[in-house]
């Protein structure tokens, strides 16, 4: 994928991996930037802006537990521009006491990102077609049991993704699907996990049953995340553990 000039939306672009990996778009020289992150962070956002000179960076708050704000987010995103080229769902939360919350940010949030980008990128509707991305994990593909709900999420975020790759999708929309799976990667999802984990009381128990796994820094998640957007095709998933890449559809 030639990233010069392109429109990416990244959603969840102010977590540890998101701000790795839309630095790395970013020295690609793509032309928009729109971060979709309920958070603020405008110290970080003017930092990029004063960076990457080039490129036209907005953040929108978006709820990815409400489907009205993310419908509101991408609406503004095409009064500012023409086409959407590619869209990250990066967004996610661990915490295995708020389910509700979890399914909604983590996977029916997702689902619906998905079909609104769809809305406009596709080439059905008079979009330009494109790539959308969505960041599942791991634990997605072999469950972990201190962390049943979040696993259930991603290995939904994963059937979803494979699904909407169908080649007849593709052949009318001109928009392919991928779904990337980080292993253990060193951000603040994994702070305090014993107590957010689904059975704090049995944590160590089921850690120690697991074997030690390896942690991976966001930086050489988002360096391996680019080579994969430079190669995948529709309907691929892939893994990024320790820094290695791997093709598992």
């Amino acid at each position: 994928m030639d990233f010069k000039g392109k429109s990416v939306v990244y959603i969840g672009g102010f977590g540890g991996i998101g701000q790795k990996c839309i630095e790395e778009l970013l020295k690609r020289e793509i032309g928009f930037l729109f971060i979709f992150e309920l958070a603020t962070n405008d110290e970080y956002v003017k930092k990029l802006k004063e960076s990457f000179s080039n490129c036209k960076i907005e953040h929108i708050s978006v709820d990815m537990s409400k489907v009205a704000t993310i419908e509101n987010a991408y609406k503004c995103v095409m009064e500012k521009i023409k086409h959407i080229d590619m869209v990250v769902n990066g967004s996610g939360i661990l915490n295995e006491r708020l389910i509700d919350l979890s399914v909604a940010v983590n996977l029916t949030g997702v689902i619906h990102s998905n079909f609104i980008a769809l809305s406009y990128m596709s080439k059905a509707n008079g979009g330009h077609g494109g790539l959308i991305v969505n960041i599942a994990s791991v634990a997605g593909l072999e469950p972990m049991a201190f962390t049943a709900v979040y696993s259930a999420t991603k290995s939904g975020v994963i059937s979803f993704t494979k699904s909407m790759a169908n080649p007849s999708y593709f052949q009318n929309t001109g928009v392919s699907f991928i779904a990337i799976c980080p292993g253990g990667t060193i951000t603040k999802l994994l702070a305090d996990l014993q107590s957010k984990s689904t059975f704090p009381e049995f944590f160590e128990e089921v850690k120690k049953s697991m074997g030690k796994q390896a942690l991976q820094s966001a930086d050489a998640f988002a360096e391996e995340f680019i080579k994969i957007l430079e190669i995948a095709y529709n309907g691929t998933v892939w893994t990024v553990e320790g820094g290695t890449v791997k093709n598992v559809d």
